[in-house]
């Protein structure tokens, strides 16, 4: 969940800074910046059949406010970047 979170908090914080896209779907749809959304269509898959309550659960909560990290960005962790790890996962 605390995954979750992270990433919906990386979108958001995109948003507001002015180097990305200041709407969700500018940020989500970028080229080359979300695998699951632009290279393997996972999250197109997953809209299409309906995300998992713990997923709607954390994106309400991010939209409440319930932000995480001031992150801009996060990758696989495979060692090679320092940053906040969470899962499988580092945000930095």
């Amino acid at each position: 969940y605390y995954g979750k979170l992270a990433v919906g908090s990386v979108v958001l914080n995109r948003m507001e800074n002015s180097s990305f896209p200041s709407t969700m779907a500018g940020v989500l749809y970028q080229p080359y910046q979300f695998t699951p959304v632009t290279v393997n269509h996972r999250f197109a898959n997953i809209l299409a059949r309906g995300a998992n309550e713990e997923c709607y659960r954390a994106a309400r909560d991010v939209m409440a406010g319930n932000r995480v990290g001031s992150w801009l960005y996060f990758r696989m962790n495979d060692g090679s970047r320092t940053g906040t790890v969470i899962g499988d996962h580092v945000f930095y």
